[in-house]
């Protein structure tokens, strides 16, 4: 083998190292691809504190099997978080002046009691409380536009008591036909999927699901 054989080898063997491409390592550390931006491992681990706080409540999980679900989780999220902002983007969904403005009033509501602590600062708390508003209205609006798109089942969940998570599925299903996103990792892959595909034991009759009022004032009208 040549001088002029050889340095090609190094440089590509360099660039290669550099780059992380094609390595090993770097294969094993590729979880999924999200929007043509890959996701590593290590980017999904959880903080010590969090896998202390989550194995004292799972207490028949090790601290490894803790850390693995919390890692899935955080894909789950990603991936969740970035499906629905394309969806909303593509379909130029934003809340209304108007949407907002209410969700904010119920949201003052329930966070009256800060207002007399001493550790908010009033322009922060009102920040807090836009910020809140602002993404209570759009959860709604989205989840809107998706049961009318694909309907499915509905369910009650803590932070958005109408979630369409028959709608979510079709949604993720589409996503992935179109290779927007893709999992490489077994074991990730199956517990979105096992995630997505879940089936619940109490879903909404189709009678009583109604998108034509945010559910805060639904609640609030029920309750008058």
């Amino acid at each position: 083998m040549t001088r002029s054989d050889v340095i090609p080898m190094v440089l590509f063997a360099a660039i290669v190292i550099s780059l992380g491409i094609n390595t090993p390592e770097a294969a094993s550390e590729i979880i999924a691809r999200l929007f043509n931006k890959s996701i590593s491992n290590s980017e999904l681990q959880p903080s010590k504190a969090d896998v202390d706080r989550f194995q004292a409540i799972l207490t028949d999980k090790s601290e490894k099997e803790v850390r693995d679900l919390l890692a899935q989780r955080a894909l789950g999220s990603k991936i969740t978080e970035s499906v629905l902002a394309d969806f909303a983007e593509k379909n130029a969904i934003e809340p209304s002046e108007s949407e907002i403005r209410s969700a904010y009033s119920v949201i003052k509501l329930w966070t009256v009691d800060l207002d007399a602590n001493s550790n908010y600062q009033q322009d922060e708390l009102e920040r807090y409380r836009l910020a809140m508003a602002e993404g209570m209205a759009k959860s709604w609006k989205v989840s809107k536009a998706l049961y009318e798109a694909y309907g499915g089942d509905v369910v009650f969940q803590q932070d958005n008591p109408l979630t369409p998570v028959g709608a979510y599925q079709k949604l993720f299903e589409q996503y992935r036909e179109k290779g927007e996103f893709v999992i490489y990792d077994p074991v990730f892959k199956a517990a979105f999927w096992s995630s997505v595909k879940m089936k619940y034991t109490k879903t909404y009759d189709e009678d009583n699901i109604d998108f034509s009022l945010p559910w805060w004032e639904k609640s609030i009208n029920d309750s008058q």
